[in-house]
């Protein structure tokens, strides 16, 4: 005797499966499902018993596999199936070419069309202009930087060093002749970057030097000038040279000489004030500083007197006294001064400030005023040779457009 399942339709099979998997609702007939599944049930029991139970010349078995077909089909009228909302929009979805079946719906489209991947960051930010594109300006001039329109949660950003580093703002101060960069960001997207160019020139240049730099008449030694020692002429210092030179730039620079002599004998000691620095720099505002000092450091002080710590607070003393911004430039000794010239060196290096290396000159004849003067004090400064190359060095830092 067959099971009355193998007389099931292949409709019915199907509705069964389809059942655990799928929603559906139903349309004039809410209790099918209960009254098909029932029969199914009586069915299959009803296979179990012998076929020719009969009721008033009825065959039961066949009777009640007569009724499910026909409920079966019934059913298949009378009840629809219903998608749910979010198998409709998959199938809506175009498929994915790597799944290799035609219904195939990608992961990512899926996704795409929850609402989880989040809208990518607006395209095509604009690239700041600069207010003056190139020449010669005063160091310092901030130009302004701007955009026709900056879209929301978007920054200027500009950059002295070819992109390493960003500074927000939208004005960039001249400080070098290095290109300035300028572009607009928001969060890691940013736009092609502009550029400009210039070269500043300075307005008021502050010397803090020795005798070098400069010294009064001293007719005991057999020097009679007032200007860098052992320099034949005042127009042969190193400080009128390198004068002459930035004139070229801006006719009206003014020029302030200020003493490192207190500094270079007394630093490290508690009665010495690098505050002596402050009314000098408050008064002059120097856009431009040569930090010109170093003979007159006792090398067997250099480290018992931390000359390292000393020196790097002139310099920061220099850089922050509150006026506008200033170039700073350092050189090592004209005489041979080994450990303090590493201390300049390397402080220097650390601030990233201009350095000028005179340690090519220690020691040359062809550079010292011994033949010109009989005092070996006065002997032992530049001559007018020697002179020309310290601010040929200096100069090499401070380029003409």
């Amino acid at each position: 005797m067959n099971p009355a399942s193998y007389f099931l339709p292949d409709s019915l099979n199907d509705w069964l499966s389809a059942r655990s998997n799928d929603s559906w609702a139903s349309m004039g007939c809410p209790q099918t499902g209960w009254i098909l599944s029932g029969a199914v049930v009586l069915v299959m029991f009803l296979s179990l018993v012998d076929k020719r139970i009969h009721f008033a010349g009825i065959n039961l078995a066949r009777a009640w596999v007569i009724m499910c077909l026909l409920l079966t089909s019934l059913g298949q009228f009378g009840c629809v199936r219903v998608e749910t909302v979010d198998k409709v929009a998959e199938a809506r979805l175009p498929a994915d070419p790597g799944c290799g079946r035609p219904d195939c719906v990608s992961e990512m489209a899926m996704r795409k069309q929850k609402g989880t991947i989040p809208s990518a960051a607006p395209q095509g930010l604009p690239v700041p202009a600069f207010s003056l594109q190139a020449g010669t300006v005063a160091f310092g001039t901030k130009i302004k930087l701007s955009v026709s329109m900056l879209p929301v949660g978007a920054v200027i950003e500009y950059s002295y060093d070819n992109g390493k580093t960003w500074i927000p703002g939208d004005q960039a101060a001249v400080l070098g002749t290095d290109p300035i960069l300028a572009r607009t960001r928001i969060n890691d997207l940013t736009s092609n970057p502009s550029q400009a160019t210039f070269t500043p020139y300075y307005q008021r240049m502050m010397v803090i030097g020795n005798s070098i730099m400069s010294h009064a008449p001293q007719p005991s030694t057999g020097w009679f000038n007032n200007n860098g020692m052992a320099a034949s002429a005042p127009e042969k210092d190193f400080v009128h040279l390198l004068t002459a030179h930035l004139v070229q730039q801006h006719p009206q620079l003014t020029v302030r000489l200020v003493s490192s002599g207190n500094f270079e004998r007394q630093f490290g000691q508690s009665y010495y004030s690098i505050d002596e620095f402050n009314e000098p720099l408050r008064q002059f505002k120097p856009d431009l500083i040569i930090v010109r000092l170093g003979e007159n450091v006792e090398e067997s002080e250099v480290l018992s007197r931390n000359f390292d710590t000393q020196f790097r607070l002139l310099l920061e003393r220099l850089a922050t006294y509150g006026g506008q911004p200033a170039r700073l430039i350092c050189t090592t000794s004209f005489w041979r001064r080994p450990k303090a010239d590493v201390v300049i060196r390397r402080v220097a290096a650390e601030k990233n400030l201009s350095l000028v290396d005179l340690s090519g000159m220690v020691g040359q004849d062809q550079y010292l005023s011994y033949n010109q003067y009989r005092d070996a004090g006065v002997g032992a400064h530049p001559n007018d040779t020697g002179m020309r190359r310290i601010a040929d060095l200096i100069r090499e830092k401070l380029p003409l457009p």
